[in-house]
């Protein structure tokens, strides 16, 4: 959790700078646009993932205690060749039928909008017209890029390897943005949209080829670790049997070989299956839960984008919250399982209580400060203000709840998680009939955000009953009276902050965003400093603090 928190300055930065540029630069339409291929990408993504991406965090450890680098080995392989086939199935169906009725949505998109100029409008058609094989050619390779990345990072983190992981997220984060941001700056304005789907391409590319080589290093150790491990084995039972040498090596040849014919045979695990099929459910269904599926139920290209910009701000702040829970919620709970120390309900909640110091404080702080953010990233999104109203609770609450579901898949709970998965899509059908054509935009929001909390409540409930995981009432009591009083505070402080003008320079914007830091920094100081007055953190959590190789740990044990 420390290596993953250490590097979320420099992801801020460079997301922050992204988004500033894009949204001011690009047009509506165009920001639209890119959001909508997005959407396609991780859309597509989803069918070829088959459910493996959640999967195998929990298989590798389990996989590599039983039957060391070559099991694992064997499954990483298994599991490419099926991801590859059905990324065939959808480069044949997208370069051939697929392509006409995929590139007509997006010109409907676009003609629908009645805010788009017309010049806008014929520069991005042109693009589809004269452009759209590029587009198609873009998502397909990052749908096979998404592959070996997601693969490679799943090792990373199984065996918590997150200075390796950070490192390259922090890559595959960082130049995106960057060569975005370049792309846009650099290049007229009829080929920003192609230099920023190069830009895609090209920063998961040296990812993919970071990751890789990690990946490589750690399994070129493992298997010499094995390999010297076998010969110890061989040599004692030479000493302890007391056969001839030459016996004794036809022996072991013959035993390699009967060796590897059942490896072979076993190179998918047993329950793997099962357990990815409720994975792509879940990861089916989070799609569907998501705004890159709801963009797509948004009348035109410019509610696109208002929608894209909300939903951005909103899945920005809590994606750095949630930075020191990335790659640690499942190789805990399998270890907790395995017997490798603690236990289960011990486990959870310390992930909740770690998730409630960071979500509820955060998230209400961005509540009260989302018109300030709004008017400091580009002032004609500021109608975008009400749609992270409505996410930010629902996308803050589900992930809390996330924890119980986590603990539910690695004990193979999987009847619960399908009827949870069963219950999003059921919500997301009824809310978007029913809520888009009361509240318009809004109500696309609110369909696929109450849709996930609903799945996460069936989860926790799940998680007590079945598991006895029990939420920390006492602790979440101390957090929102806290939080309570941070809010009065930046309430109080927040008419401080100058007014912007529709037509202020960047050099003011800049200046309000570090006032509005500056102001939630305040609001964080009166957070801990309630939190202390009302106890604190739990004795457990202190004491593990404390182990901890952290600067000043002792000074922030007493902070908080």
């Amino acid at each position: 959790m420390v290596w993953n928190t250490l590097f979320v300055p420099l992801r801020l930065v460079a997301e922050v700078l992204s988004t500033l540029v894009k949204l001011n630069l690009l047009t509506q339409a165009g920001y639209g646009l890119l959001a909508l291929i997005s959407g396609a990408n991780n859309g597509f993504g989803t069918a070829v993932d088959l459910g493996t991406q959640r999967a195998l965090p929990k298989y590798i450890p389990e996989l590599n205690k039983a039957g060391g680098a070559r099991a694992v080995l064997r499954l990483l392989l298994a599991v490419f060749a099926a991801q590859m086939a059905v990324l065939l199935v959808i480069a044949v169906g997208l370069a051939t039928w697929l392509r006409g009725p995929y590139l007509g949505t997006l010109r409907d998109k676009i003609l629908a909008d009645p805010k788009t100029g017309l010049v806008d409008q014929l520069q991005l058609l042109g693009l589809l017209d004269g452009y759209g094989a590029l587009v198609i050619g873009a998502i397909l390779a990052l749908l096979f890029l998404g592959v070996c990345y997601d693969m490679f990072m799943a090792y990373l983190n199984s065996f918590f390897k997150q200075r390796a992981w950070n490192s390259i997220a922090l890559a595959a984060g960082l130049l995106p943005q960057l060569l975005s941001v370049a792309a846009i700056l650099i290049l007229p304005d009829q080929w920003d949209i192609l230099g920023v789907l190069a830009a895609t391409v090209l920063a998961p590319t040296i990812a993919v080829a970071l990751a890789g080589w990690q990946v490589l290093r750690l399994q070129i150790v493992a298997f010499r670790l094995q390999i010297e491990q076998e010969r110890a084995a061989d040599a004692s039972a030479d000493s302890t049997v007391g056969q001839s040498a030459i016996p004794r090596a036809a022996s072991s040849e013959s035993a390699v070989r009967q060796s590897a014919i059942q490896n072979l045979k076993s190179a998918i695990p047993k329950g793997f299956i099962p357990y990815t099929g409720v994975s792509f459910l879940m990861t089916a269904t989070d799609f569907v839960a998501s705004a890159g599926f709801a963009i797509y139920l948004a009348g035109d290209i410019g509610d696109v984008a208002v929608l894209t910009a909300g939903a951005a701000l909103a899945k920005m702040a809590l994606g750095y919250l949630y930075t020191p829970m990335v790659g640690v919620q499942v190789p805990l709970f399998t270890r907790v399982r395995q017997g490798e120390g603690g236990t289960l309900n011990g486990a959870y909640q310390s992930l909740v209580r770690l998730q409630l110091l960071l979500f509820v404080p955060g998230g209400v702080g961005l509540m009260l400060l989302a018109q300030q953010a709004l008017l400091v990233i580009s002032p004609k999104y500021l109608v975008a203000a009400p749609i992270v109203w409505v996410l930010v609770p629902c996308l803050f609450i589900e992930s809390l709840l996330t924890t119980a579901h986590n603990a539910l898949i690695v004990y193979e709970k999987l009847g619960v998680i399908i009827i949870s998965r069963l219950l999003t899509l059921a919500a997301v059908a009824a809310l978007a009939l029913l809520l888009p054509p009361r509240m318009g935009l809004l109500g696309v929001a609110l369909a696929f955000g109450l849709s996930r909390v609903a799945a996460g409540a069936w989860a926790t409930g799940s998680g007590y009953r079945l598991l006895g995981l029990r939420w920390p009432w006492r602790f979440t009591a101390r957090v929102l009276a806290a939080t309570l009083a941070m809010s009065a505070l930046i309430l109080a402080a927040r008419g401080l902050l100058p007014p912007l003008a529709d037509g202020a320079l960047i050099a003011e914007r800049l200046r309000e965003a570090g006032l509005m830091f500056a102001l939630a920094a305040v609001g964080a100081v009166g957070f801990f400093v309630a939190l202390r007055l009302l106890g604190g953190l739990d004795a457990q959590d202190k004491a593990q603090l404390l182990k901890l190789k952290l600067p000043l740990k002792r000074w922030l044990a007493k902070l908080i």
